[in-house]
């Protein structure tokens, strides 16, 4: 299996899609941890290593959502611990910081809303700074592709769910299920980190079941090297601890931007927005109804020859503009400012607000390729010739001039039916990673 190593990711203020790399871990043991006594851990505390204070933080809320009995609130507290002291011993340089919190539930509301928990996890994190943030919940998590779900992983927040629902009726005791909370949380985190699932024994070895968390130990040394290469900036100043950079809100936003340009791309890949047409089938049934419509019509070909093509352009673009900018208000895809500004929250609204551009652009570019295919194959020279009074080269260019309108006019109509998708499946799509 290779030369197995502990480790848990550390992030800078927001999603960082990759963050380049970090000192080289060394190899270290996974002892069984105590409990945590709902108190903040801190790794200099336990550790007792020198430079405690000086040494770059790493904080990481752990939120229990609701609550747990007392001997399950005490299995958890033990895997926060166990994974501070892991951490500690893996990577020395850095003052490592958990706190948990606990927030309770009204009672009997079933299947969480995963999108719920990401909207009380970033104010958690934004009021507390944390780097990152861990979700537990006695209850079951809310899954679109999977029926049961042991956790959640979502990047542009930087937050990981995990649920104890089904690990807890699985589990043979309670070290059993200590250790599968410690081994999910590290697999989680390394899905943030890019990390892809192998068949290893590693924290990234594929869950397929519960059981398969009892055998994961460790990250691979290949999968240590990649998470070096991306981690080296963890330990840097916030935006908004730079004193320039709080001079007035555009340079914030700016500064914001440049420092994790680099990891932006990454942010809106994870988000998968080429997708867009094949996961949000309300949009698509809109818009696949409105192409149908307009390419059949006469007057729609009339109306298409008579505009010129930098009209049909300019329409193109406000169609675009518009239904992301309609999208991002009705679904709440953007993350409201509470307090000063956050440089992560200037991340994450930036990347869902590219993501999901790019995600209308796509649309838009599909519906375009099948109109225009519809126009070639099914309305020969001498029925277009009827409709719009030309011949020759001329019926070439309505063609296209007809795709464009016809896409344009139908992504409108496809934004207002994703508009009606239910509670919380388009932030889904847009702001879970994966489902395990």
């Amino acid at each position: 299996m290779g030369n197995l190593c502990c480790l848990f990711r550390p992030a800078n203020a927001g999603w960082d899609g990759g963050f380049p790399g970090w000192n080289r871990m060394r190899r270290c043991g996974l002892e069984p941890g105590g409990t945590a006594g709902g108190a903040k851990i801190e790794a200099s505390k336990m550790t007792g290593g020198p430079g405690a204070g000086t040494r770059p933080k790493v904080e990481i809320g752990w939120i229990i959502e609701g609550e747990l009995r007392p001997d399950l609130r005490q299995i958890v507290n033990g895997a926060t611990e166990r994974t501070q002291r892991v951490l500690s011993d893996a990577m020395p340089g850095f003052e490592w910081i958990m706190e948990p919190v606990e927030r309770p539930v009204e009672p009997g509301r079933g299947r969480l809303e995963p999108v719920s928990l990401l909207d009380s996890a970033e104010r958690d994190r934004d009021a507390r700074a944390w780097d990152f943030t861990i979700v537990v919940t006695e209850l079951e998590l809310r899954g679109r592709s999977r029926p049961q779900v042991l956790g959640m992983t979502s990047s542009i927040f930087a937050t990981a769910l995990i649920s104890l629902s089904f690990l807890d009726s699985a589990a043979k005791d309670d070290a059993s299920m200590e250790h599968r909370i410690h081994a999910l949380a590290m697999h989680l985190f390394g899905r943030l980190n890019g990390l892809a699932t192998d068949r290893s024994d590693s924290f990234m070895g594929t869950i397929e079941a519960p059981d398969d968390l009892d055998r994961m130990e460790g990250f691979t040394a290949g999968q240590i090297a990649l998470l070096t290469e991306r981690m080296g900036d963890v330990a840097d100043l916030r935006v908004e601890e730079l004193e320039e950079a709080r001079k007035s809100t555009l340079n914030f936003y700016l500064r914001s931007l440049w420092e994790n340009r680099n990891a932006l791309p990454g942010a809106v890949m994870r988000m998968q927005p080429w997708s867009f047409p094949l996961r949000l089938r309300r949009l698509t049934t809109a818009a696949g109804s409105a192409l149908a419509v307009l390419v059949m019509t006469a007057e729609s070909w009339e109306v298409a020859a008579n505009l010129s093509f930098q009209t049909i352009f300019i329409l193109s673009i406000v169609s675009l503009a518009g239904t992301s900018a309609y999208l991002l208000k009705a679904q709440a895809l953007l993350a409201p400012r509470r307090g000063p500004l956050r440089e992560q929250r200037v991340v994450s609204n930036a990347g869902t607000v590219i993501a999901v551009v790019i995600g209308m652009l796509v649309t838009y570019l599909s519906v375009f390729s099948v109109a225009y295919v519809m126009a070639t194959g099914l309305f020969g020279d001498g029925l277009l010739g009827k409709w719009v009074e030309l011949s020759g080269a001329a019926l070439a260019g309505v063609r296209v001039q007809m795709a464009a309108l016809a896409a344009s006019l139908s992504l409108v109509i496809g934004a207002l039916g994703a508009s009606f998708e239910p509670y919380g499946y388009f932030r889904h799509v847009m702001q879970i990673d994966a489902e395990i």
